[in-house]
């Protein structure tokens, strides 16, 4: 790569998180190629120019740095199917400031909403989200799709086996395979 020649905007965002990203997430482009599925080349041709970034590779960076993809790059918002971008203005512990943020939401991913009825517990913490009678006002709703179909959760939804009920669970505390009879990625919680 020439030295005078500036970089794209998607590789110098591409490579300030990464750098941000491997010391919070603790991994060398040697683990982060396995886990991506490319050689460690490709890996380091994509953060030097030397190969473009198309949407898909932007999208698989984008799913294994925990980011949004256009923060790496932002035109990549045209590129993505059933994008809506969503503003918001304000933050519920300084109601005074005035921010200009925003976050895309994909209405492409088949999804299921359920009413939460009951206190429901995201096992293995002390954490409860407090559910109340469907017909009353406040319900919180949980937003579930496959868990192949979304990969920026922090939440599972889960049916085990034998059970009716559901239970939440961190995504890397989720149970065996042979437990359980449904498993959902948690895209969102709302509160209706």
């Amino acid at each position: 790569m020439r030295k005078d020649v500036a970089l794209p905007i998607a590789v110098q965002n591409l490579r300030r998180i990464w750098e941000a990203k491997k010391i919070e997430m603790q991994f060398n482009q040697t683990g982060a190629a396995i886990e991506l599925g490319w050689s460690q080349g490709a890996i380091s041709h994509y953060l030097n120019n030397i190969t473009e970034m198309g949407p898909a590779a932007i999208v698989k960076f984008a799913n294994f740095l925990d980011v949004d993809p256009t923060e790496i790059d932002p035109s990549i918002v045209a590129k993505l199917p059933k994008v809506r971008k969503i503003s918001y203005a304000k933050i519920s512990s300084d109601l005074t400031s005035t921010l200009k943020k925003s976050l895309y939401d994909r209405d492409d991913i088949e999804h299921i909403y359920v009413a939460i009825d009951a206190p429901l517990k995201i096992e293995g913490t002390d954490r409860v989200i407090n559910g109340r009678e469907v017909n009353e006002s406040m319900t919180p709703v949980l937003k579930l799709c496959k868990q192949s179909k979304y990969h920026a959760n922090k939440l599972v939804a889960v049916r085990l086996k034998s059970e009716k009920h559901l239970r939440l669970y961190l995504k890397d505390e989720a149970p065996i395979a042979g437990k359980v009879h449904t498993l959902w990625a948690v895209m969102s919680i709302i509160i209706l």
